[in-house]
C-alpha cells in the first residue's frame, strides 16, 4: 500500500486503518489487499470489505460491547492517573 502512496495508520484486528479522501485510492487499497491475500493464501480468494468509511473528523469505534467496555476502562484509568480531565456530569 505504501508503494501506491496509501499510508496505513494502524492495524485493527484483521483490518488496516488508513486515511484517504480519494475514492480511487480506496478502491486501489481494496485490490492491493485482495492480491496480498491471494499471495499469502496460495491463490485462495479472500474478501476485502470496507467496514467503516469515516468522514468529517469522525473516528473509528469498534461496535462490539466488549470493545466499548474496554475503551471505557482505558479512559477511566487515564482519568485516574491524571492524563485526562475528570468527566463532567450535568
Amino acid at each position: 500500500m505504501c508503494d501506491a502512496g496509501i499510508v496505513p495508520i494502524m492495524l485493527i484486528h484483521d483490518g488496516i486503518l488508513f486515511e484517504e479522501t480519494d475514492s480511487e485510492k480506496i478502491a486501489q487499497a481494496k485490490e492491493i489487499m485482495i492480491a496480498a491475500g491471494r499471495d499469502c493464501c496460495d491463490g485462495l480468494e479472500i474478501g476485502a470489505d470496507t467496514d467503516q468509511l469515516l468522514k468529517g473528523g469522525a473516528r473509528y469505534r469498534d461496535k462490539r460491547p466488549v470493545a466499548r467496555d474496554m475503551w471505557d476502562a482505558i479512559m477511566d484509568v487515564l482519568r485516574a492517573i491524571g492524563a485526562l480531565p475528570e468527566r463532567i456530569v450535568a
